[in-house]
């Protein structure tokens, strides 16, 4: 309850939430996902885990711009309703040559006025869907489940074992579940975390190309 609560709590653009996510909780769906699965180690996982969250992107994204202007009309002035349906309409279209006249429109006009980056209906819909599943993670990391996303899956399989619609991509499920004392996986890595890259070559300071200074924490960030 209180998980999925805090998920749906997920920003979006103009709250579009152009997302859906289905709870896999059956034993035999469980068994029947995993057949979709690329690997064994995510086979073992989507079977053995008590949930997985099947996240999905809706690639068409426009028709939920009646559902949101209903939902903010007691909230938002006219006004920002107003801007909500030009601005979710500019995103949520879609197709290839409409895509390309955005594209042509807005690098024109940049260096005049400041212009949204143009992007399909499609990649515009997955970071909102994605936004989502980090969510998902974060809220069940609060309640000490623990989590295993993956996307090394067979998409038209899982399309096909959970009857989703052609109108949905799925960009990523979440396997979750309690820790288990005698991990497999924890052991393997003697308990040690996986390695990052060091820090200063993923964060900069101000600028692309300038170091970030006076941040980082040894030990932390190793």
């Amino acid at each position: 309850g209180e998980l999925l609560a805090l998920t749906q709590r997920s920003p979006s653009s103009f709250n579009m939430q152009p997302w859906r996510c289905i709870i896999v909780r059956n034993e035999e769906q469980r068994e029947l996902m995993s057949r979709a699965m690329l690997s064994e180690s995510n086979r073992r996982r989507v079977i053995q885990a008590p949930m997985t969250a099947v996240f999905l992107a809706d690639l068409e994204p426009a028709h939920l711009i009646p559902k949101v202007l209903e939902l903010e009309q007691d909230r938002l002035p006219k006004s920002a309703l107003e801007n909500i349906r030009l601005g979710a309409a500019y995103y949520a279209s879609s197709g290839i040559v409409l895509s390309a006249l955005k594209g042509i429109f807005a690098k024109a006009a940049s260096p005049l006025v400041p212009m949204p980056f143009p992007e399909r209906a499609n990649e515009w819909a997955t970071k909102s869907a994605m936004l989502a599943a980090q969510t998902f993670i974060l809220a069940a990391q609060s309640h000490e489940l623990v989590t295993a996303p993956m996307e090394g899956f067979d998409a038209e399989r899982l399309r096909l074992y959970l009857r989703v619609p052609e109108r949905f991509s799925l960009p990523l499920i979440i396997a979750t579940g309690y820790p288990a004392r005698d991990d497999e996986q924890i052991q393997m890595n003697n308990g040690r975390l996986s390695p990052r890259f060091p820090p200063d070559s993923v964060f900069s300071g101000d600028v692309f190309d300038a170091p970030l200074k006076d941040v980082f924490v040894p030990g932390l960030h190793e």
